[in-house]
């Protein structure tokens, strides 16, 4: 049975995230050519737990809420946001970076684009040349309230200026928690500032097309949801998309009825072109709690998500051999 809460409290969650894994050879949109990421260290992956346990205590998983993360190829490196408030409330986040060395995660430090600006939901693209993240942030000098897709490449000193990405992707709306695949099409979540009737979030996906994207695309059915008379204002919201390399696999959270909590996450895969219906991660992940923010290790033995409790979001792991996923 669905655990019942407020509305209000439903919605207070992340708001409206990238499933990973190395594909080889593959040749992207933009014209570089991905190999296969470096070998993961065993050690930073040693021992998969097969029930969910807190990533990195008090390191990463500390008293500050954590939104989203995501590791470079080589599995050494992670980025996160963080934030002293509940972001959707306060919509103020920080992007984190934390290395693997000597068997343990650093102290995490800000990220050289990040802490000036609202920003949160970082993805690094396969390849490792590009971080996209979501943004409170001036366009043209222009303060908006609104979050919009943002990205920085790899140069050969560091991180570049943060580059908003076109109207083809960002709209009115909110849009959170990018992924890309090989092939470089991106997912992403919009949808509206707080729950109101005739919105809701959705997950969309848009090609790479030369330097840009293309028009933006709604996911079919088998991931959207559409709202029913008479329904919550959020029975319909789905968001936090996670793309695999290879684009087969998604995961996802939505607030739908009849799973274990508040939010709850899913999976689709992709066959013969077509999303399979959306099928929920099961107890192992979902609890009567919050779960949300899915994200693959590099190696895709490890599922990593956020879950709430209970009004503290932190990181859990768990080895992807005991869930129903590929």
């Amino acid at each position: 049975m669905r655990h019942k809460r407020s509305r209000f409290t439903r919605w207070s969650r992340s708001g409206v995230h990238v499933t990973l894994a190395i594909t080889i050879g593959a040749a992207c949109s933009d014209g570089r050519y991905i190999t296969a990421a470096p070998p993961i260290p065993a050690v930073a992956f040693a021992q998969s737990p097969t029930t969910a346990e807190v990533f990195a205590p008090g390191v990463i998983s500390d008293a500050k809420e954590q939104w989203r993360i995501t590791f470079t190829p080589d599995g050494r490196t992670a980025y996160f946001a963080a934030s002293t408030g509940f972001f959707p409330i306060t919509r103020q986040a920080t992007i984190y970076e934390s290395h693997f060395a000597h068997g343990e995660w650093s102290t995490p430090t800000v990220a050289p684009f990040s802490g000036t600006y609202s920003d949160i939901d970082p993805f690094i693209s396969p390849n490792g040349q590009r971080l996209y993240f979501s943004s409170i942030r001036p366009v043209n000098g222009v303060t908006r309230g609104d979050i919009d897709l943002w990205m920085v490449e790899r140069t050969p000193t560091g991180w570049g200026e943060p580059i908003r990405l076109g109207p083809e992707v960002n709209s009115p709306d909110d849009e959170l928690y990018p992924s890309a695949d090989a092939s470089g099409t991106l997912y992403f979540a919009s949808g509206p500032l707080f729950p109101q009737p005739g919105k809701h979030w959705d997950i969309y996906s848009a090609e790479r097309a030369g330097d840009g994207f293309a028009p933006r695309q709604a996911l079919s059915p088998a991931i959207n949801t559409t709202p029913v008379a008479g329904g919550g204002l959020q029975d319909a919201w789905e968001f936090n998309p996670e793309i695999t390399v290879d684009g087969r696999t998604l995961l996802f959270t939505s607030l739908r009825p009849g799973g274990y909590g508040f939010g709850d996450l899913y999976v689709s895969n992709l066959v013969n072109g077509e999303w399979t219906p959306a099928r929920n991660l099961g107890p192992l992940v979902n609890t009567a709690s919050d779960e949300f923010h899915p994200t693959l290790s590099r190696n895709r033995q490890e599922l990593y998500f956020v879950r709430r409790i209970p009004s503290i979001g932190n990181f859990y792991r768990i080895s992807t051999s005991v869930l129903d996923l590929f």
